[in-house]
């Protein structure tokens, strides 16, 4: 850096002379040149004028939906017999639907439909024509549709909103078709909502059904094992007093035949002894017993049945031989039957053969018909749902969205400014140039 020193030791930086001198330089320069520099901003400026006013305007429409209320809903909602309050899974119904709506706002398939149903070929190509590609065209419309959703602040509430956005220069033209593929998702997506509801409540309403008709087969079956479980009950125990009453009545026969041979032994003896009447031994003896009982032992042998004379024994072995049933001398033997006549008619059997309804046996039936009932009532009212809160329909755009007239204006002044400024600058160095060349020249 160079120093001028003067008299009195001060020191001056020759730097600041040359900077004083270059900028004053550059005033002079600008001043000196100012026509062509004014001329050069004027014209960038009358190029940034002349763009912004022939250059297509672009606007920008928007159509702002909001996720629906439990209201709009509420008529989707599969109503039970158990549960009428609002549960977790009923408010996540709500945000399920708001995804599918969602979804079909992003369907290509549903914005074919409306690019078709508007005949929007020849207003979205001047010159369409049989050869026109009409996927292009209908590409091209695509990528201007656009859908926005309003980012969240740090720590701040998240929006679900939705924004759809189309782009282009007729603005009443985006606000038709905005609205008419807002429509036409709205509509769709409540079709299919409303669809795959019923669906699922005709599944429900055919498994309970299923269910019902399944409680009440296996109660007739229960029912018919039961008659079986008794009857086979009823016929073993049967079975079992019979074979009793048949042992019974085999031994009394026996017996009785026993008796008939010993009674006929008696009387052979009574008759070989000419023993017709019965024996006075046998009432003495009696007697004696009878008498001397108190001050004697009591004689347990029996007596010889002869005693009892022939004819005696003769009328018995009449009575014995000729006796068509030992029933009424067998002990039991009536009660036996009694309770073989009761196991022959079982009450509770009898009472099951003729139920013809099982229901009101059913634990759960009642339960599952009222279920079913219910379902068979619901209804949905397609007026009555939404599948999204419209915040705002797609109104014609008032704002440009392109070009941004003053931001261009603006920046074609700094720009025109900028070169004409330079092109002083090039013009004062190019003089300077020439007069060192001519300089030299002398």
């Amino acid at each position: 850096m160079a120093q001028v020193t003067y008299h009195d030791n001060t020191v001056v930086n020759a730097s600041t002379e040359d900077d004083e001198i270059n900028f004053s330089d550059l005033v002079k320069t600008i001043i000196r040149y100012w026509k062509i520099a004014v001329i050069i901003t004027a014209a960038i400026l009358l190029g940034s004028l002349v763009y912004v006013l022939l250059v297509t305007p672009v606007y920008k429409a928007k159509v702002s939906y909001l996720p629906p209320t439990f209201g709009d809903v509420a008529p989707l909602r599969i109503p039970t017999s158990s549960d009428q309050n609002i549960t977790e899974k009923d408010l996540d119904l709500a945000k399920k639907i708001y995804m599918d709506f969602e979804k079909n706002l992003n369907s290509l398939k549903l914005r074919r439909e409306i690019f078709d149903k508007m005949n929007l070929l020849p207003l979205l190509n001047k010159n369409a024509n049989e050869q026109t590609n009409i996927e292009a065209v209908f590409n091209k419309f695509n990528e201007k549709i656009t859908i926005e959703k309003p980012i969240a602040k740090k720590d701040g509430p998240v929006v679900p909103a939705i924004h759809l956005t189309l782009k282009g220069s007729d603005p009443q033209f985006l606000a038709d078709v905005l609205n008419q593929i807002s429509d036409h998702v709205q509509a769709t997506t409540k079709q299919e909502v409303i669809r795959d509801i019923s669906e699922q409540v005709s599944f429900k309403k055919a498994q309970l059904t299923r269910e019902i008709n399944e409680l009440r087969s296996k109660a007739e079956r229960q029912k018919n094992d039961m008659i079986t479980k008794l009857q086979e009950t009823d016929q073993v125990e049967r079975e079992k007093l019979e074979d009793q009453i048949k042992t019974l009545r085999d031994s009394a026969k026996t017996k009785r035949m026993d008796q008939i041979t010993v009674l006929t032994e008696a009387a052979k003896i009574a008759e070989s002894i000419g023993l017709v009447e019965k024996s006075a031994l046998l009432e003495n003896t009696a007697i004696t017993t009878e008498r001397n009982a108190f001050y004697t032992e009591v004689n347990t042998q029996p007596q010889p049945l002869y005693l009892r004379g022939s004819k005696a024994l003769q009328s018995e072995i009449k009575e014995l031989t000729e006796r068509r049933s030992d029933d009424p001398f067998i002990p039991g033997l009536r009660d036996l039957e009694d309770k073989v006549a009761l196991l022959k008619t079982n009450p509770q059997v009898e009472a099951l053969k003729l139920r013809k309804d099982n229901d009101a046996f059913i634990e759960t039936l009642r339960d599952k018909e009222s279920e079913l009932a219910i379902l068979e009532a619901f209804k949905i009212d397609p007026n009555q749902v939404k599948v999204a809160s419209l915040d705002q329909a797609a109104y014609p755009p008032e704002t440009r969205e392109s070009p941004k007239r003053t931001k261009i204006i603006a920046f074609g002044a700094i720009i025109g400014l900028f070169l004409g400024i330079m092109a002083a600058f090039m013009v004062n160095f190019w003089h300077s140039l020439r007069l060192e060349d001519a300089g030299k020249a002398e």
